[in-house]
């Protein structure tokens, strides 16, 4: 199984293409959304944040790919081989995407297994996450042998 999580509020515009993907996967693709924090300090959010997934990645079992901008970039063929390979030595793969601020990698990084990034360049998190569950469809396309485009 493959698990997203995410610090998730709203992103309506991006609600129905994740829908789309999640269907297409057939139910392979966990999407779990955590509440973001409601504090207003921003030293606060990244406390609350960071200790909160820390819970969850410790109960998490399989491999941990934090995406994170300053790190590996892969092509989508090398991705879907990542996948397939993890997928051979682990029950799950766990994506985690944080929200508008950044996590205290200090803190989680020893549960963290790979950090992967999508892109050099920033996009909203929710479309990030859209970005995620495509690729994670083409790559289940490609590990098929199913053409991707229709």
């Amino acid at each position: 199984m493959i698990k997203i999580i995410s610090f998730v509020d709203s992103f309506k515009h991006y609600d129905e293409p994740i829908k789309e993907f999640q269907k297409r996967l057939w139910k392979t693709v966990d999407f779990i959304k955590i509440k973001p924090s409601k504090r207003k300090e921003i030293s606060e959010i990244i406390k609350d944040e960071t200790l909160e997934l820390q819970k969850i990645l410790e109960k998490e079992k399989g491999y941990k790919i934090l995406l994170y901008i300053d790190s590996k970039q892969l092509k989508t063929e090398d991705f879907a081989k990542l996948i397939e390979e993890k997928q051979m030595r682990y029950a799950n793969i766990v994506f985690i995407i944080w929200w508008a601020y950044w996590v205290d990698l200090g803190i989680i990084e020893d549960k963290i297994n790979m950090k992967l990034s999508l892109s050099p360049m920033t996009f909203p998190h929710a479309q990030a996450i859209m970005m995620l569950f495509e690729q994670v469809y083409r790559a289940s396309c490609i590990k098929k042998w199913v053409r991707y485009h229709h």
